[in-house]
């Protein structure tokens, strides 16, 4: 931060709740910063507000963003709704992790060609 734009001190809670009145608390739904106060020996109070009502604002797209969101959409409802998140990182990250096995047991030094096929499958695990 510059010295030219302080950093203002956030007002305390005005009502009263399940959190001591005596508590400084910052006017947030979650009482994050009540539940880490004096739990965190690198972060200030404030620091904790700001994280804690943080949102999220993406930037713009890039060109190659723009000419694949298409194919990224159909992709993401071909997928069944039960299926999480994490477990379509997860299945990627096997792919990458197969690529890398095959192509470790065919070649492990690097320093021969492997065959046609595994740098095929390597190919398709990539994308």
């Amino acid at each position: 931060l510059s010295s030219s734009s302080p950093v203002k001190s956030p007002a305390p809670a005005a009502s009263a709740s399940s959190i001591d009145n005596n508590d400084q608390e910052f006017q947030d739904e979650t009482h994050t910063c009540h539940l880490f106060e004096g739990r965190s020996k690198y972060l200030s109070p404030s620091g904790l507000h700001f994280i804690a009502n943080h949102q999220y604002r993406p930037s713009e797209y890039t060109h190659l963003d723009n000419l694949l969101n298409p194919f990224w959409t159909y992709l993401t409802e071909c997928l069944p709704l039960w299926l999480a998140p994490n477990m379509v990182t997860t299945l990627g990250g096997m792919h990458c992790a197969l690529a890398y096995g095959v192509m470790w047991y065919y070649c492990p030094d690097f320093d021969t060609t492997p065959p046609d096929w595994v740098v095929m499958l390597a190919g398709y695990c990539a994308f």
